[in-house]
């Protein structure tokens, strides 16, 4: 904010001049700090554009969500050989079979517990498994699945990541061309950062400790988005690895904690939201109740989708 000139009439004497000054300075510089910045005291609500209850198969329950020409993808935990479109009626989203694979079960593992989901150039798709702790690439007609890493358990649990069952791998981006970031969900959460070219490599890795929970991941330029699920929130960063560097916040609490909304054996609805995914326009959240009831309409058991208005 520009100061305005003292009346010609006011003078200061000139042993104040300094202190004023300094008081000035010291002023300027802790409102330009993070901390003082009006978007991490007040995080921007996001606006629903549309609530739809998701239909599927049985036992569905959606986790990971991108976005490509209008187009919803998703996988499911409970759904280890398929990829789905989301179709967006006006009075529910449907998960449409779009690819099927089979991919190949490293030793010892029973399940893929498919948790995340990204696309790359050339339309291939990129799933984060929880069951394998490491990143699967299917290719755009499913003909072919193949591991594009290894077990990222070792190296996780080395930072102090994975320390909770159920907490494992959960989110995924593109960072370029075989490089991709990938979230370790809670207790704690973290990121890691995997490099595949020419040979597979760690870039960084950061536990960010306990007191969030990670759980999807969108990516545009320099900026990494986060979903922050047990605060309902959406975290922009450009260091997306320095928890503590200045971000905006984006919140969804107040569509997921409204009536209409929770669900029964949830004390917040904001514990659900398994997905992310933005274009220009909207802010696309899924939300994975496992296979629970709405507290207002008991037999409803569907997952929901929150479509939003991306702030400008």
């Amino acid at each position: 904010m520009g100061s305005r000139a003292l009346p010609g009439v006011v003078r200061r004497p000139l042993a104040l001049c300094l202190p004023l000054a300094v008081l000035s300075l010291w002023a300027s510089i802790l409102a330009s700090t993070p901390q003082a910045s009006h978007a991490q005291t007040d995080p921007i609500r996001l606006e629903a554009i549309s609530v739809l209850p998701v239909e599927g198969p049985e036992s569905n329950q959606p986790s990971g969500l991108f976005v490509h020409n209008d187009t919803l993808y998703t996988v499911s935990d409970k759904h280890d050989d398929t990829i789905f479109r989301i179709e967006l009626r006006e009075d529910a989203a449907v998960f449409v079979p779009h690819v099927r694979f089979d991919a190949p079960r490293p030793f010892g593992v029973f399940r893929l517990d498919l948790e995340g989901i990204t696309r790359g150039d050339d339309g291939s798709f990129y799933l984060a498994s929880e069951g394998a702790f490491a990143i699967l690439k299917v290719d755009a007609d499913g003909k072919k699945a193949s591991w594009v890493t290894t077990s990222l358990r070792d190296v996780g649990a080395s930072a102090g990541l994975f320390q909770t069952r159920g907490g494992y791998l959960e989110g995924i981006t593109m960072m370029a061309r075989d490089r991709f970031l990938v979230t370790a969900e809670r207790q704690p959460c973290g990121l890691i950062e995997v490099d595949m070219a020419p040979v597979q490599r760690v870039v960084e890795i950061a536990n960010h400790g306990s007191t969030n929970s990670y759980t999807g991941l969108h990516r545009e330029a320099e900026n990494v988005y986060i979903l922050q699920r047990s605060n309902a929130t959406i975290r922009k960063t450009i260091r997306y690895l320095d928890v503590d560097s200045p971000s905006t916040i984006w919140s969804f609490a107040h569509i997921v904690n409204d009536p209409e909304y929770l669900y029964q054996h949830e004390q917040f609805g904001a514990k659900t939201a398994e997905g992310l995914a933005m274009d220009r326009d909207r802010v696309y959240v899924i939300l994975d109740n496992n296979n629970d009831a709405r507290r207002m309409y008991p037999t409803d058991h569907r997952p929901l989708l929150l479509i939003m208005k991306r702030p400008g």
